[in-house]
């Protein structure tokens, strides 16, 4: 199922990029080219902003994303509140539920609420982390939007993740996880013994561009469905339940 919420995919390519392409090949090049071409004024925005807050993330995602999707900069709420959007079909019961559109901005202010005390954000990192990707506050673009504005709360913080010493797929599962089950601390688990000690951030746009797996909740196997739908309600009452 080709993820098409703006129901314009033959006409308007994917999410109505720029170049209104198709092949997920060249999305992604195009998507990363953008992404690469525009870190350090997102980082140099996040350096210089204070509080970083919601408006902060919706900014960062504009910053570099705009170039290719012209709505970058704006969260499902606005673009289409009428649906959710999971990862996985919502018949499986492996299926990653993501926030629903009209809490996206309530999950994101709690994260950074919790990365405010820096001593609990050191030792629960993936908490923060897991809530933002939880909010899933974009069409896509998700995964390096979050990575940008972790860092820099963790910069705050004094300390960052060794992303070098990671696996993808193991962050990945880690994260997806957390994400179906946050009491079970999948990602802090994961993510605390890469914690280090940070001074500097003059060598973030190399970290970035080398580290993998960003776009992994974004790209593969997105589903969608009604708000409406009374099967989709129910799951969202059946996540609620678990938390």
């Amino acid at each position: 199922m080709i993820f098409d919420p703006f129901g314009d995919f033959d006409t308007a390519g994917y999410l109505q990029n720029s170049l209104a392409l198709k092949e997920p090949d060249e999305i992604k090049r195009a998507e990363h080219l953008s992404f690469e071409l525009s870190i350090e004024d997102a980082l140099s925005y996040l350096a210089q902003t204070n509080p970083i807050n919601y408006q902060s993330v919706l900014q960062v995602h504009e910053t570099l994303f705009s170039d290719f999707y012209p709505w970058a900069g704006k969260d499902r709420n606005e673009l289409v509140p009428h649906l959710a959007v999971f990862k996985g079909s919502p018949d499986n019961l492996r299926h990653t539920v993501f926030e629903r559109p009209d809490s996206i901005r309530m999950a994101v202010d709690y994260a950074l609420h919790l990365a405010a005390d820096k001593e609990r954000f050191r030792e629960r990192p993936g908490e923060v982390m897991g809530l933002l990707a939880f909010a899933h506050p974009f069409l896509d673009g998700n995964g390096r939007t979050i990575l940008l504005v972790f860092m820099e709360l963790s910069f705050r913080a004094g300390f960052s993740i060794n992303w070098s010493e990671t696996r993808k797929d193991d962050y990945l599962r880690a994260l997806t996880n957390e994400i179906g089950d946050p009491s079970q601390k999948h990602l802090d688990h994961y993510l605390t013994p890469f914690v280090v000690d940070i001074s500097s951030r003059d060598d973030w746009p190399k970290i970035i561009g080398g580290i993998k797996g960003l776009d992994g909740l974004d790209k593969e196997n997105i589903s969608y469905g009604s708000m409406d739908d009374p099967e989709v309600q129910k799951i969202y009452m059946t996540y609620r339940d678990k938390q």
